[in-house]
């Protein structure tokens, strides 16, 4: 059976791993610095397991490929990452029903705030996923968060239009401007130097699009 990356378990004292788990940890750090300077689809197997001290029949009895061990890295995030969309969805139409639009900007920034603090904290992670991840199953996350915001843009403007009268928005006009915004917050991310600086760039580019929509809506 291959481990996964999930069965390591808790961050004990090298000293204190086996050799198997010193062997999976081995890798596991030598497929991040080989996927961060080279990308998934350039990192080569034999180098990762030359970089990690361990042999290529080694390597298969914790992964099944190089691959695996990507998707590895980068899936429980990725799923941090749509539990967090999904959260802060629900929070925002639970705003919307109570009509309290005031409220679903705080919601939008503060979930901009949180989420980048999170992921600021696992940086190197959240590169590969959302930078180095063309040739695996994860190379256009990116677009599907995008499509992700488009959506939740497009139910908010509909029930919204059904309270109060609304300027018309084509649908080209709300991916660009969506792209824009995940855009901003991925460069936040992957750039900042302290989470001060995390906190203060996305408050400032969260406000910023919460505007700017409030002026496309015509309130």
């Amino acid at each position: 059976m291959v481990t996964k990356l999930s069965d390591r378990g808790g961050g004990g004292r090298m000293s204190d791993l086996t050799g198997y788990e010193l062997t999976h940890k081995n890798i596991v750090d030598s497929g991040i610095k080989h996927f961060l300077k080279y990308g998934y689809e350039r990192s080569n197997l034999r180098k990762i397991c030359k970089d990690a001290g361990v042999t290529t029949g080694a390597f298969y009895r914790h992964f099944e490929d190089k691959e695996d061990l990507f998707v590895a890295l980068v899936e429980p995030l990725a799923n941090e990452i749509l539990e967090f969309y999904s959260k802060f969805e629900t929070e925002s139409f639970q705003s919307l029903k109570r009509d309290e639009l005031e409220d679903l900007a705080d919601i939008n920034v503060n979930g901009s705030i949180e989420t980048a603090l999170y992921m600021f904290g696992k940086k190197e992670l959240f590169e590969l996923l959302m930078y180095h991840a063309y040739g695996t199953k994860y190379a256009n996350f990116a677009d599907k968060l995008v499509e992700l915001e488009d959506e939740n843009r497009k139910k908010v403007f509909q029930i919204v239009a059904g309270k109060k009268q609304m300027i018309e928005i084509p649908e080209t006009t709300i991916h660009l401007l969506d792209h824009a915004y995940i855009n901003a917050l991925c460069e936040i991310i992957i750039h900042s130097k302290t989470e001060s600086e995390v906190r203060m760039n996305s408050k400032i580019v969260a406000e910023f699009f919460n505007n700017g929509w409030e002026n496309l809506r015509g309130f």
